[in-house]
């Protein structure tokens, strides 16, 4: 029971309760103690974001650059099975969602929403500083790690396996500790301003989604076990823990530590495959975004129109919303803040788009961590994918 309480899942979900309960306990407050109250939670939630955010990219040089070095030769085969094996995933989970969407919309009725209460654009006080993306991260670990390989420059590999461990003791002592800060202050605002309760006009279709979101991650890790022939459970068992993470920040990148601390326990999985796929993975693998995006899309034109949109718009929208999720932010919302800028003109023929973004962001940002959360534990069923790669090249199967 005592391991139980302290878990960090269980930690998270607390967070994620207390947050709620506060922010409608705001609403109840008067005059000058809502604005304290709201800045407060601003504030926590700006603050502790920054350096989380500023962590993640050193995580991820971290973790990929030492990997390149321990796998050697076999990298470049890798890094391409990976990428295209990120957006086998993310196109079928797209025109599954797309399948379903039109099938099940139709049948559901959407109420009006409640008034949403706006927060100021800023808190007033205000930690910011420069932070590198995780893109950019991701691309300087793999040119270092390549620059490694190819010198043969041993004391340098060294030196990174080094820096691997401190900036995981840094992430287990400073990162993790601000997680459920960050997760609950985010939720309290999603409370207050009323996002939440919005929630249940479109619960069918946010219910859709998530079951959809469900679905994929079991047929992933079912294709994972027939492909490698070993038990998926044995890493989907472990991964509560960064699934409860991942709902609550909303953010693949800020859930990175945690997918490795789960996928460490799995004793089919290899360190120097996971240390690799899965910084790569959270930048351009987002199944569970992509059939929040294509259901929502589904939705949001049925819901203006009283129709559904044409299947061919439907299709080229998914792939190329596919294509744009790799190097989509890591941050809430990332995939549908990027897929805003071709909706007028895939979906919508050039129409304006504002009604349309507007209505679908409202309920992407509410429903976003269960799609951030599939992303990830998923992630585990593709990289056992991977393993698998890895073992069948170091046995001189495939020829480099």
């Amino acid at each position: 029971m005592k391991k139980l309480f302290g878990s960090t899942a269980f930690v998270l979900i607390v967070a994620i309760l207390a947050g709620t309960l506060a922010g409608y306990g705001i609403k109840l407050l008067d005059g000058d103690a809502v604005i304290v109250a709201r800045e407060t939670l601003m504030s926590l939630k700006k603050a502790t974001g920054q350096v989380i955010f500023f962590m993640v990219p050193l995580l991820i040089f971290a973790c990929v650059t030492p990997s390149i070095t321990r796998l050697s030769s076999n990298v470049t085969s890798l890094l391409v099975f990976t990428m295209v094996l990120a957006y086998l995933s993310s196109i079928g989970a797209a025109f599954f969602s797309m399948s379903v969407s039109r099938f099940f919309v139709p049948l559901f009725h959407f109420g009006s929403q409640a008034e949403v209460i706006p927060l100021p654009k800023e808190p007033l006080v205000n930690l910011s500083f420069p932070t590198m993306d995780t893109m950019s991260a991701l691309l300087l670990a793999l040119l270092v790690g390549l620059g490694v390989v190819w010198t043969k420059y041993r004391a340098a590999a060294v030196m990174l396996e080094k820096l691997q461990e401190m900036i995981l003791l840094l992430v287990r002592k400073i990162l993790l500790p601000l997680l459920p800060v960050f997760v609950g202050s985010n939720f309290a605002l999603l409370a207050y301003t009323g996002q939440i309760t919005n929630m249940g006009v479109f619960l069918p279709v946010v219910a859709m989604i998530v079951v959809c979101q469900l679905v994929w991650i079991v047929f992933m890790y079912v294709v994972a076990s027939v492909y490698t022939g070993s038990n998926g459970w044995h890493v989907l068992k472990y991964y509560p823990k960064a699934y409860f993470t991942a709902l609550g920040s909303m953010s693949s990148a800020a859930t990175l530590p945690f997918a490795i601390e789960c996928i460490e326990k799995s004793p089919i999985v290899k360190k120097e495959t996971y240390d690799f796929t899965l910084p790569l993975f959270c930048n351009i693998h987002l199944c569970g975004s992509v059939i929040a995006e294509i259901a929502l899309v589904t939705t949001t034109y049925y819901t203006l129109n009283g129709s559904l949109p044409s299947m061919l718009n439907l299709a080229v929208f998914s792939v190329v919303a596919c294509v744009i999720a790799i190097g989509s932010p890591g941050v809430p919302g990332g995939l549908n803040v990027a897929c805003s800028t071709i909706v007028g003109s895939i979906i919508l023929g050039g129409e304006n788009p504002e009604t349309f973004i507007g209505i679908m962001t409202a309920i992407y940002t509410v429903q976003d961590g269960f799609g951030t959360a599939c992303n990830v534990t998923t992630d585990g069923a593709l990289t056992l994918i991977c393993d698998k790669k890895v073992a069948k090249i170091e046995s001189g199967d495939i020829v480099q």
